[in-house]
């Protein structure tokens, strides 16, 4: 007999013949409190990548002996990738470098895919940082009441966004550079001095 526990804890899992999907769908049903996520599962002591999670789901529970969901809170989940921000911000800061030496040798292809990887990411960037703010914010609104770095760097952000692919496409070389070398630059590290660190002091709270 297949025995479930979640992070480590043993549930009563369901009656009847299930999927791995089946359970995975009870657990965050009718075990997880609403912010809470499954980050991993373990099956007979192995943690699974991203597909062998996928081949699993539909395979029959009783097929196993033992099965654990690892979870978190969507709080905590939230700070974890507030640690990864400050990398991921580097590497915005790499990809516009590179960008601007493409530009300087006349390498127009190369520059051109350069500024597409700059936008998309910075279009993830955008979403993760609004995720991640709006989650602390309901645990925090009090503290965040008295500071509005978050609110600030967000709308220039977003104008220095709106701005690039309109003077991409007028192929106003001037004004690109400096969007991204100076607007795009400066306004990431005020997140990574300022922003960051502000959201980083309210898991201690």
């Amino acid at each position: 007999m297949v025995s479930v526990t979640v992070n480590n804890k043993t549930i009563n899992k369901p009656e009847h013949d299930a999927s791995v999907n089946d359970l995975m769908n009870f657990v965050l049903n009718e075990v997880l409190h609403d912010d809470e996520v499954i980050t991993s599962i373990d099956i007979d002591g192995v943690q699974l990548s991203y597909e062998e999670e996928q081949s699993s789901l539909t395979l029959p529970v009783e097929r196993y002996k033992d099965i654990n969901f690892s979870t978190t809170s969507s709080y905590e989940l939230a700070f974890d990738a507030l640690n990864d921000c400050s990398s991921y911000i580097d590497t915005i800061v790499q990809k516009i470098s590179l960008y601007s030496e493409f530009q300087s040798e006349n390498k127009k292809h190369e520059a051109n895919m350069m500024f597409g990887e700059v936008v998309e990411i910075m279009d993830l960037y955008v979403q993760l940082m609004a995720k991640i703010y709006k989650t602390v914010r309901r645990r925090h609104q009090e503290q965040l009441k008295n500071t509005n770095t978050f609110q600030t760097l967000e709308i220039h952000l977003l104008s220095i966004m709106k701005a690039l692919i309109p003077a991409k496409e007028k192929n106003d070389i001037i004004m690109l550079n400096d969007l991204l070398e100076y607007e795009l630059i400066d306004n990431l590290t005020q997140w990574k001095i300022k922003a960051i660190p502000e959201l980083k002091k309210l898991r201690d709270l």
